[in-house]
């Protein structure tokens, strides 16, 4: 049974070696003709003589015949490189995923965990944080933080308006959680304000790598509609380097060289109220 199953293979393989390239056999069976004449005519075993010239005319055109397979394969190749470069361009560049506001924290994962490496995020806003709730956001942001391959994170924050002031708060209280669990967390963040700009009317970034890759989520931002900060009906999912490289570059950066922008030590304990003044007793 091996035997046979062996020779139906064999069979099967030179079915398709020889139908995919019948030429090149062609020029290999008159080449082994040749040296086999050859071989038998110098031992005088034949009464009559090869006509050699004709067996090499049957040999130069069959080599003939493999150049021009080869000229036509090459342009299939080019054809189907370039079928494949489309195909590729068509899968591959699609790098932006829509989605929608997260209301679970699951969807929260989505946007934001994972990220690894210098973790770069421009005008956040904590709202859905408040409305996930923070103990589910705790616990994402203290999984990404533990991680050996995380280094550090810069926060810039737009506290122009009321809507900038209100994140930066927001954000204090959730780094004091955070702290509590993984104290580590102080030396791993960087937080300036830039008390000239407003956050409503520009966009978060969120900008690093996750799985190995750069990944961005950037708010679609819909002034006309939703002039509000930190609650975008979609964000967009990058996972394009020179997408993320260019916000990076173009724009988180000079934000945070800016000189007008502030250094904001968000683990400080909060400042206590200055009692309040009596009024002064009448006369």
């Amino acid at each position: 049974m091996r035997e046979v199953w062996a020779l139906k293979s064999i069979g099967r393989l030179l079915r398709r070696c020889i139908v995919s390239d019948p030429h090149l056999w062609i020029a290999f069976a008159a080449a082994i003709i040749f040296v086999l004449l050859e071989f038998l005519q110098g031992l005088g075993w034949l009464p009559w003589k090869v006509p050699f010239e004709g067996l090499l005319i049957v040999i130069l055109i069959c080599i003939l015949m493999l150049v021009g397979d080869r000229l036509k394969e090459g342009d299939l190749v080019r054809d189907n490189a370039e079928k494949l470069n489309r195909i590729t361009n068509s899968v591959f560049d699609r790098r932006v995923a829509l989605r929608k506001r997260p209301e679970l924290p699951e969807d929260y994962a989505y946007l934001w965990g994972g990220f690894t490496g210098t973790y770069y995020v421009f005008n956040p806003s904590y709202r859905l944080d408040k409305n996930t709730g923070f103990a589910d956001i705790e616990k994402i942001l203290i999984h990404r933080y533990q991680k050996p391959q995380f280094i550090k994170a810069r926060y810039l924050f737009l506290t122009g308006d009321d809507a900038g002031k209100e994140s930066l708060q927001t954000f204090c209280q959730l780094m004091a959680r955070v702290k509590q669990e993984h104290p580590s967390v102080v030396k791993q963040i960087e937080v300036k304000e830039l008390k000239n700009r407003k956050a409503s009317l520009e966009a978060e970034m969120y900008l690093g790598t996750r799985n190995g890759q750069k990944a961005g989520v950037l708010e679609l931002k819909e002034l006309a509609l939703d002039p509000q900060h930190g609650l975008p009906h979609y964000y967009l999912v990058v996972d394009d380097a020179s997408v993320v490289d260019h916000y990076v570059e173009d724009h988180f950066e000079p934000a945070w060289n800016d000189l007008t922008a502030q250094e904001k030590d968000v683990f400080a304990p909060p400042a206590e109220a200055a009692p309040a003044t009596p009024p002064a007793a009448r006369k």
